[in-house]
């Protein structure tokens, strides 16, 4: 039996702090817990839109007046974001054209379950960083505790609010941003509630007062449905790509010394500043915990991280895995790494890679499923279009092989930082009964900032409706949490490497028409006879709460 854990939140809260604290008072009291706006919304209700910037900004920005370190002027110059009213679902019909013409008979919702993306949490004091150069600097990445802490509270507030909870979570790799052995830890805190510290070296408080600042300890309740996690580049390279995990690297993570990059300039943040200034020339606290991790590692701490399910689909020495995440129903979630550490280097290590092992393995898995008629989801960091050129095996024979498979309906990934859907394959000359949908999510910590539901239903007429509903995160305007929202919308109009666009306005435009969508597909009648078997919830709950939502 599974036992709702709002129920015993305050208990486990209480034990967590006493053990954190042993032998000392309590800090429960005293960690403050970041609040939400008083109504729950996804983006069907509402959404924070860019900001206009003005022309005379963008002529600062353009002629060096205004520099991306300079955030604190962001506000007063017109960067931000403005809160506006929400978008419908949109329909797509290209794998299903004998939709409209097959009523819906006796609906059954097959999963409901909330993803995330590239939250990429920042320890910003890390003398490994590449703070030093501008078109790396995120304005608003000493608060990507605070930003992730927020999604999950608001994916909780709505899984609670719901006629029942999330069937699990799951994460598209790029827990951590530096790879480190602290931000993935403070990614894992706060997944499973505890008190989250978010400092590292000194023990700064650079506005004095508690919860008031990027380096405040604060406490997160962490979401209580079963999560999963794919590995993404960023969780095991130096900085996402620039170069693989080594000794040297370890060593100067943990030290004081400005790492020596030789292609950018290295620099961290100073965490006794308000505004988490740029130093470039300067020593950092050393600090142990810093420890870059190899992608071994990095699989082991989810392994061992506590929490529901113990070991999150993960096994001794695999980075890959497929559960079923219903007990005993017909439903198989199948994980990939995409990693690549091989030949991990400066414009190739952040891109998508398999070899042929875990490709066999892949198959195997496929075609077991296939024999026992299951539902299949696939999830990965890297989607099929951001493979490396001589990945082992290329992102067009991943997408072949899913293709292929009866049961694959959705391929989730992260990666790409902005929502973006496909269909594999490409419908010739119209609309096309068979193939999959392929589905990029934004990151949680970049603008637009936003997570998703997705909710799988079988319509009992051939074909499934899969609802994915968009979600930025419920904090309130005085929150750190926003604040980093509209830093993050304020840096887009700045051109950079890793989101290079420099207008927010056409991103925003481009980014819409996939945020909220309602994706028709056709279900293969073995696999829907092999789901009838078993009982399933009829309520449709982004029809009956994610619609209805009052914000």
């Amino acid at each position: 039996m599974r036992i709702h854990m709002k129920l015993l939140r305050p208990i486990c809260t209480t034990v967590f702090a006493v053990l954190f604290v042993a032998g000392c008072e309590s800090r429960e009291s005293t960690t403050p817990v970041y609040p939400l706006c008083e109504s729950a919304y996804t983006s069907l209700q509402a959404v924070w839109e860019p900001l206009t910037p003005p022309e005379t900004t963008l002529s600062m920005i353009d002629d060096g007046g205004l520099e991306v370190t300079e955030h604190g002027r962001f506000e007063e110059l017109g960067l931000g974001v403005r809160r506006a009213e929400g978008n419908e679902w949109i329909e797509h019909l290209e794998l299903a054209p004998g939709y409209p013409a097959s009523p819906p008979g006796e609906r059954r919702s097959l999963l409901y379950i909330w993803q995330a993306a590239d939250p990429q949490v920042i320890d910003e004091e890390s003398p490994i960083r590449l703070e030093g150069f501008e078109l790396l600097y995120r304005s608003h990445g000493h608060l990507s505790t605070q930003v992730f802490e927020a999604h999950v509270r608001t994916a909780q507030r709505i899984s609670d609010l719901s006629g029942r909870p999330f069937d699990f979570a799951v994460l598209a790799g790029d827990l951590s941003d530096g790879g480190q052995l602290n931000e993935l830890r403070w990614v894992l805190t706060i997944l499973n509630g505890g008190i989250v510290d978010p400092d590292s070296g000194y023990d700064d408080d650079p506005v004095p007062g508690a919860g008031n600042d990027y380096n405040d300890p604060f406490l997160s309740d962490g979401i209580d449905v079963p999560w999963y996690a794919a590995l993404g580049n960023h969780d095991a390279l130096y900085n996402g790509g620039f170069a693989a995990v080594d000794e040297n690297l370890r060593k100067a993570a943990q030290g004081s010394s400005i790492y020596d990059f030789p292609v950018f300039v290295n620099g961290f943040r100073d965490g006794s500043t308000p505004d988490a200034v740029v130093v470039t020339a300067g020593r950092a606290q050393p600090d142990p915990s810093r420890t870059p991790l190899y992608l071994e590692e990095a699989a082991d701490e989810l392994f061992n991280a506590g929490g529901l399910p113990p070991g999150h689909g993960m096994s001794a020495g695999k980075t890959y895995y497929s559960i079923k995440p219903l007990e005993g129903k017909p439903v198989r979630l199948v994980v990939l790494c995409t990693v690549n550490t091989g030949s991990a280097g400066l414009g190739t290590g952040s891109l998508g890679y398999l070899d042929q092992e875990q490709f066999d393995w892949l198959q195997q898995e496929l075609d077991a499923a296939d024999a026992a008629h299951e539902l299949v989801i696939v999830l990965s960091h890297h989607s099929t279009g951001d493979f490396l050129n001589d990945s082992p095996v290329s992102g067009a024979e991943l997408a072949a092989v899913l293709e292929a498979s009866s049961g694959v309906v959705l391929h989730i990934t992260g990666h790409g930082h902005r929502n973006l859907n496909f269909i594999h394959p490409q419908p010739q000359g119209g609309a096309d009964e068979s193939g999959y949908w392929e589905l990029m999510l934004a990151s949680t910590l970049d603008y637009p900032m936003q997570s998703r539901i997705i909710e799988i239903v079988d319509d009992d007429n051939g074909y499934l409706s899969i609802y994915c509903t968009n979600i930025g995160h419920n904090s309130t305007e005085d929150s750190l949490a926003h604040k980093s929202r509209r830093l993050a919308a304020g840096r887009r109009s700045f051109e950079g490497i890793t989101d290079a666009y420099g207008d927010v306005e056409a991103l925003w435009a481009e980014d819409l028409p996939a945020q909220n969508l309602l994706l028709r597909i056709p279900i293969p009648p073995e696999v829907h006879n092999e789901l009838a078997k078993h009982d399933w919830p009829t309520r449709i709950e982004s029809e009956e709460t994610l619609k209805n939502l009052r914000d």
